[in-house]
């Protein structure tokens, strides 16, 4: 895979997105290309990947899922009960998830937050190793948003662009999740809503993802 040698970020095409799942896939849990399975995330995170997987409160707003620290340092998070922010200390390595902001969606939602901050350790802590050096104050994490801010710079929006595709890609690997859609039927002009709703209790992920994964693959 080539790479951005001024700021070490992969050169991923959207065409390519497929691929780099199916080699996540392969090293961390292949079973998940033989046949169609739900993809224990979790489970990879910890104990396959060795990333620290942590709930914490990241914001007040609830517009922050998750976090991937890539430096020991100081991080921001947010303490409900006293309705403040405070920084503490945590380890690289180390992944938080916001458990309030994931309380408004389902457990769907929360293992594609996992994976999303899988595929940045996967694929961008070199990125941000070269960070280390060249601003070591702002280089201790990422910070994934709900929606995407508006003053985000190129190179967030690169790295979050490859985290938003390639994530459900690693949930929902495309030969086996054709497979099980195929089995149930899915077509279009179709009411797929009963399908859709079976795929996404099948892969643990949601409605919402299993539509956009359908109309990836060219059956919706």
């Amino acid at each position: 895979m080539d790479y951005n040698m001024n700021n070490l970020i992969p050169i991923i095409p959207t065409a390519e997105y497929d691929n780099v799942a199916n080699e996540f896939l392969e090293a961390y849990f292949p079973e998940a290309l033989l046949e169609p399975r739900p993809v224990p995330i979790l489970d990879i995170a910890r104990d396959k990947m060795g990333l620290d997987i942590q709930f914490v409160c990241l914001s007040e707003e609830l517009d922050v899922y998750g976090m991937t620290v890539f430096a020991d340092g100081l991080v921001e998070v947010y303490n409900p009960e006293e309705g403040l922010y405070d920084s503490k200390f945590f380890k690289r390595k180390t992944v938080l998830i916001d458990p309030e902001a994931y309380k408004k969606t389902n457990a769907g939602c929360v293992n594609n937050t996992i994976a999303h901050e899988c595929v940045h350790w996967y694929k961008h802590r070199m990125y941000y190793r070269m960070q280390e050096y060249i601003l070591p104050r702002l280089a201790k994490y990422c910070k994934c948003y709900v929606e995407q801010l508006p003053y985000s710079t190129e190179e967030e929006i690169i790295l979050e662009n490859h985290a938003i595709g390639i994530a459900p890609r690693i949930l929902m690997p495309k030969n086996p999740f054709l497979e099980m859609a195929y089995t149930f039927n899915v077509g279009y002009g179709k009411d797929n809503r009963y399908a859709i709703a079976q795929l996404a209790e099948f892969f643990e992920v949601s409605k919402q993802s299993v539509t956009i994964r359908l109309e990836e693959c060219g059956l919706l």
